[in-house]
């Protein structure tokens, strides 16, 4: 009966510092925010340049330039995500831990003024994290994005007219190519049993080299979903995941046992940071 006496719980000091760290946290993406937008601006007309002047067919020295830009915005990304654990988020549960019971008048209101807080802040993150995203797509397009499905096609059916033209070097007998190639193969004459070699073609070669991206594009969709979901699904990640290696191993069979172990350490990192 005597709490009613009791002196009403008041901290101007916490509410001050909530205002103090969703200032300096709005102005800290902001200018981060800023920096993206100039690489942007610069990066996108040299990578179009760099693309176009490129004659090597793996566009090497376009996809390095491309490989750089993305790892600064990349290294922001994780700046952002330093700073939201150690300001924001530890900072919400030592305030919480310190405030009175939920379930009184006081402990309600600060809980609140805590709450709102916490919203506004991942808020801007999601709004500066869904920015990123947009920059990097747009650097990743920046030349337009290669057709390489018909690309693709075009090689196989390429491959469906030439793999019966083959005569083995030894006893002049006819070999059929039993499945399309993109490395130097070894092909035995079913004849003599010698080694015959098979070299595909540069552009066969370069199935190879961009299975992954045509995988990639094949489930641009998926990825999309887990990428606008909020807060991000890692039940969309996983499907997407393991849809585009699915898609990637259709495309070169032969590197299947390899992706496999690619995925799974993928999926491993991806739990680790996102459970940690």
């Amino acid at each position: 009966m005597f709490d009613f006496f009791k002196k009403k719980y008041s901290n101007p000091e916490l509410l001050a510092e909530l205002q103090s760290r969703q200032q300096r946290w709005f102005v800290f993406l902001d200018r981060l925010e800023a920096r993206m937008e100039e690489l942007t601006d610069a990066g996108i007309p040299e990578l179009q340049q760099v693309f176009k002047e490129d004659t090597d067919p793996y566009k090497r020295s376009h996809y390095h330039m491309l490989l750089g830009l993305m790892g600064q915005f990349n290294n922001m990304r994780d700046k952002a995500n330093e700073v939201k654990e150690e300001n924001i988020i530890s900072f919400i549960y030592s305030a919480e831990a310190a405030l009175p019971p939920v379930t009184s008048p006081a402990g309600s209101e600060y809980y609140r003024y805590v709450h709102d807080f916490r919203m506004a802040c991942l808020d801007r993150y999601h709004l500066f994290d869904d920015r990123l995203n947009e920059a990097l797509e747009a650097l990743r397009h920046a030349a337009g994005e290669q057709d390489l499905e018909s690309a693709y096609q075009r090689e196989l059916a390429a491959f469906e007219k030439i793999k019966d033209q083959f005569t083995c070097k030894q006893c002049g007998g006819n070999i059929t190519i039993p499945k399309m190639f993109f490395i130097d193969t070894y092909i035995p004459c079913p004849f003599c049993q010698s080694q015959n070699t098979f070299s595909p073609s540069t552009a066969a070669r370069m199935v190879l080299h961009n299975a992954r991206e045509l995988a990639e594009q094949r489930t641009a969709e998926l990825r999309r979903a887990y990428e606008s979901s909020r807060p991000q699904d890692p039940v969309l990640y996983k499907k997407y995941l393991r849809a585009m290696f699915d898609e990637w191993n259709r495309i070169v069979p032969d590197m299947a046992g390899e992706n496999e172990k690619f995925y799974q350490r993928l999926l491993e990192e991806y739990t680790f940071n996102h459970y940690k």
